[in-house]
């Protein structure tokens, strides 16, 4: 069975979710369609929400011209909404078959499954509907399957149904979206807070580290180097947090048989202390969220 695009697989952090892709391939007057209207009210008892991607192969418009609907958008229209009591159509011009990853988190998100008719070519894991009848062999590979629809029997490990076993289908797909995608690497919580002045950055997690690296090495200049930033980069940042802050963080010393060194002031030490103590509850705050939200702790 092909694994990387159940339920959990299809998280993300920032971007659109893409919902888990499924797409149910066929030869032409197999009873793809047929077998859709099946499963789908199978999936609904089951409470998912299912979408269905038809892809068109022509490059002529969904729309029918003629219609208002049509005439608005060959006018000019970026985006044409026919509303009824009942349905609710939707007609925008964008390139759609170029990324449908892209296209499916636009317009899909939310739902628990997307069925799309067609794209066998595509990657994502397939249901395929056979027919004795229209030919002896298969569209697709079995390591691209999770499941044969089939009115023959066929020696392989894919779970196979027949030709009106929808409900065994749904069954099959409610399971492997809660499945865990064993060969999906841990999901790892990343995120960053600031302090700004007027738009802009005032103190950060990165800029009190770099304080407490000069603090422990003693100079702007060891400090800057254990951080491996230029010795520039890292006097212009405390110049910035001095500035937007309107304190002193360091004192600092020129010369001396001992050269020049530079040392936390209280203010700049209890700086340091309080957003280390802000980002260390944030930071188990969010993993608690992330319990909460995603069933485990991301790892660490």
């Amino acid at each position: 069975m092909p694994a990387g695009s159940n339920r959990l697989a299809g998280m993300s952090t920032g971007e659109p979710r893409v919902p888990p892709i499924v797409s149910v391939v066929a030869r032409s007057r197999t009873g793809k369609t047929t077998f859709l209207e099946a499963l789908l009210p199978a999936l609904k008892r089951r409470g998912l929400g299912v979408a269905v991607v038809k892809h068109h192969h022509h490059t002529s418009s969904f729309d029918t011209p003629g219609k208002d609907t049509h005439r608005i958008a060959e006018a000019g229209a970026d985006l044409v909404l026919g509303i009824s009591p009942v349905q609710v159509a939707t007609f925008s011009r964008e390139a759609g078959s170029g990324d449908l990853d892209a296209v499916i988190a636009r317009h899909c998100a939310g739902y628990d499954l997307v069925l799309t008719e067609g794209y066998k070519r595509g990657d994502f894991p397939k249901i395929e509907v056979h027919r004795a009848e229209r030919s002896g062999e298969l569209l697709c590979d079995f390591d691209e399957m999770l499941a044969l629809v089939t009115d023959a029997e066929w020696e392989t490990d894919v779970p196979q149904f027949s030709l009106s076993d929808a409900e065994g289908v749904a069954t099959l797909l409610a399971a492997w979206l809660d499945t865990p995608d064993e060969t999906q690497a841990p999901l790892d919580l990343q995120f960053n807070v600031w302090l700004e002045s007027d738009g802009e950055v005032a103190a950060s997690r990165w800029r009190m580290e770099l304080l407490s690296a000069v603090d422990e090495h003693g100079s702007i200049t060891a400090g800057a180097e254990a951080m491996g930033v230029p010795y520039r980069v890292a006097w212009k940042k405390i110049h910035e947090m001095e500035e937007r802050l309107g304190e002193q963080l360091l004192e600092t010393q020129t010369g001396g048989p001992e050269g020049g060194g530079a040392r936390l002031t209280d203010a700049g030490r209890d700086r340091v202390e309080r957003m280390r103590l802000f980002c260390d509850r944030a930071d188990r705050a969010l993993r608690d969220i992330s319990r909460d939200v995603f069933g485990t702790p991301p790892a660490t």
